[in-house]
């Protein structure tokens, strides 16, 4: 009995020792997707200073194919990270044609 409470117990640190790390890795995420956000909305800017559209259907594609290719390198899912960065791609163009020029 006594071991088995050791081992659950063994179980249930290892468990949290590796949701810690997730939790860790989730915070560098939304840190990263917030500093991609504040270039983006610069980008916006700049874009609307010189009168160009939001989407640039070749540096979409440019952005997808990219990064489709390192996440096949990592050994992640394409089919993952195409939808996320489809989400990624329309929060991007609701930034970018939502930013304000700044002189």
């Amino acid at each position: 009995m006594i071991t088995m409470m050791k081992e659950n117990e063994t179980h249930t640190n290892e468990l949290a020792v590796l949701r810690e790390q997730i939790d860790a890795l989730d915070a560098i995420l939304l840190e990263a997707l917030a500093k991609r956000a504040r270039l983006v909305d610069k980008v916006g800017q700049y874009k609307k200073m010189r009168g160009l559209e939001p989407l640039d259907p070749a540096r979409w594609q440019q952005v997808l194919q990219g990064n489709l290719e390192r996440a096949n390198a990592l050994g992640l899912c394409p089919e993952f990270v195409e939808a996320l960065y489809h989400l990624i791609h329309e929060y991007s163009l609701h930034l970018e044609s939502n930013s304000e020029p700044h002189s």
